[in-house]
């Protein structure tokens, strides 16, 4: 048994060495993109941007996204958290860290659509290895940034509503997973501290 155990703990080890470079990968890229918008954005002007107008569904959220904590829509109609934001280990080989998660992936039904959780502009569209298609969403100060996309129906400059479906997930295994991130510019929240309850 504890051979069978070793084997395993170095099969996993090789395979959390391959996660841990795709995440670090996204991660350079999400910061890289962020750093991108930022920019973009202080060169734009110092005007306040246009957001569309509410839809009727949406009014009981506030037209500033800070003042929201607590009470975004989720990004698919129903799932579980299956990895949660920040550092953790493995629940088997105890001292084995998991690579940092900015952010939360949300297991769900198969090709489940994918919203926005507040409105905004279509920031980026993206390809990345290992996370499909993702797309980047601007709120002011604010970004969601949704992965594992297999279609995207936005194109960067579109405006989106809270609620509006964004693109289709990936399905892997009958199942569906939406890896979720939520910035104030550059510094990364805990999203289930954004969401609704």
């Amino acid at each position: 048994y504890s051979k069978r155990l070793a084997a395993n703990q170095n099969r996993y080890k090789k395979e959390l060495e391959s996660k841990r470079k795709e995440v670090d990968k996204l991660n350079r890229e999400v910061e890289r993109l962020l750093a991108q918008a930022i920019k973009q954005q202080e060169q734009k002007s110092t005007d306040k941007e246009d957001y569309p107008v509410f839809a009727a569904s949406t009014a009981q959220l506030t037209a500033d996204f800070a003042s929201n904590k607590g009470k975004l829509p989720w990004p698919v109609d129903n799932g579980v958290v299956i990895e949660k934001f920040g550092q953790h280990y493995h629940p088997l080989f105890k001292g084995v860290k998991l690579p940092f998660n900015n952010g939360i992936n949300i297991s769900t039904s198969a090709g489940k659509s994918v919203k926005s959780v507040f409105h905004g502009v279509i920031s980026r569209v993206v390809i990345i290895p290992g996370y499909n298609q993702c797309v980047l969403v601007e709120h002011g100060n604010y970004f969601t940034f949704y992965c594992k996309l297999a279609d995207v129906s936005v194109k960067v400059g579109d405006r989106v509503n809270t609620g509006d479906i964004i693109g289709t997930l990936t399905i892997s295994n009958n199942t569906s997973t939406l890896h979720f991130e939520l910035w104030n510019k550059t510094v990364k929240q805990d999203p289930e501290l954004w969401l609704a309850r």
